[in-house]
């Protein structure tokens, strides 16, 4: 195998699969990346932790068609330090691999491409195109309420389904850590889409991956799912996320049918008000308490180790007062993610939860249950 690649093109590529291949793991392979250099003018490149599979081709000089495995780490790390525009790769019988750059020769030892995991690019698999813009505004309302506990492997990611009506379908997607719960979903119209009823669990180092994918480009992308898969195609990029094999929990009935507290507020001055509340906080107390009373919400956050913190924002005026604690931080994640204006925080006394939402739109709300004070 030998080919002549761009630096800058190869340093991308690589930088792309760092965050995919095991840096700690008995398995040696999988800290590598898969090179394969076919036909005259693409190189694949290919990364796997056997859960997520990602594969990329660039446009490259293929002198000697071949294919080998290589650290990923190592290899980006050379490139990185190269100085050129050019880098020439080439390997030997006994699979070794110089990476050459003018003056600049490094030799690697590489593993034969026979023993690296397969992934299967879902070329007989049925995709369906969705705007990768309504998918990441869908992922960034939800992937914050995801489980961080690795013990609760059904709440560590994203819940996805597709939920079929008289007008159309709608896709939806819901993530709770069990002390809140934030759902967003999309209506598709009359246009065909993923057949998940049943709705699948895209786990959270998935998320992740999925959000790096529509990051890096504008427009569409197509989705499949496939034998407990979920499968993204982008222009010249592939990515394969193993599903979490569990079921989720029954998030309709945490969503509370009772009408709240309606409080009407904008969302800047609100925000900027629970992140200086959320300076008090700390791992052992992050409560802020709010007061509702006629026109104003006032809240404090007192901590005994840090101090104190007040402040108050205009709302419509209200019929009676409130009093109640939340977690400034689950409030600031919810508040963050709203594109409007103007917003609707819908308190329940007691402990029963809020529900924070956009005031014009219906698609997305988050619920958060209040603290015991």
């Amino acid at each position: 195998m030998e080919f002549n690649i761009s630096r800058e093109i190869f340093l991308e590529g690589l930088q792309k699969t760092l965050s995919i291949v095991e840096r700690r793991t008995t398995i040696p392979i999988l800290n590598n990346i898969l090179l394969r250099a076919g036909g005259e003018k693409e190189l694949g490149l290919i990364a796997t932790n056997r859960e997520i599979g990602l594969v990329s081709s660039y446009e490259a000089d293929i002198v000697t068609p071949g294919e080998i495995t290589l650290s990923a780490r190592k290899l980006y790390e050379m490139i990185r330090e190269i100085q050129g525009e050019i880098i020439r790769v080439r390997m030997n019988e006994q699979n070794w691999v110089s990476v050459s750059c003018g003056k600049v020769n490094y030799r690697i030892p590489g593993i034969s491409a026979d023993d690296y995991p397969k992934v299967e690019s879902g070329e007989s698999q049925k995709f369906f195109t969705i705007s990768g813009g309504l998918l990441t505004d869908m992922i960034e309302k939800t992937s914050f309420a995801m489980s961080q506990e690795e013990t609760r492997t059904n709440l560590n990611g994203i819940f996805m389904e597709v939920e079929k009506g008289d007008a159309g379908e709608r896709l939806r997607m819901v993530a709770t850590d069990g002390h809140r719960l934030s759902l967003v979903e999309m209506d598709m119209g009359e246009q065909k889409f993923l057949d998940l009823e049943k709705g699948v669990i895209i786990p959270r180092r998935g998320v992740g991956e999925m959000r790096k994918l529509l990051e890096q480009e504008d427009g569409n992308i197509e989705v499949g799912v496939d034998k407990g898969a979920i499968l993204l195609k982008k222009k010249n990029m592939f990515l394969k996320i193993s599903l979490i094999d569990a079921d989720y929990p029954d998030y309709r009935r945490v969503i509370s049918m009772d009408k709240g507290n309606r409080v009407e507020l904008e969302r800047d001055p609100f925000l900027h008000a629970l992140r200086r509340m959320a300076v008090m906080a700390t791992d052992k107390y992050n409560g802020v308490k709010i007061h509702v009373s006629g026109d104003r919400m006032q809240l404090n956050s007192t901590n005994p180790d840090v101090g104190e913190a007040n402040d108050e924002v205009d709302i419509i005026p209200q019929d009676r007062e409130i009093d109640i604690v939340y977690n400034v931080r689950y409030l600031i994640d919810a508040v963050e993610v709203i594109d409007e204006e103007k917003m609707v925080f819908e308190i329940r006394e007691g402990l029963k939860p809020g529900t924070i939402r956009p005031a014009s739109k219906e698609n997305y709300f988050c619920i958060i249950m209040p603290l015991k004070v």
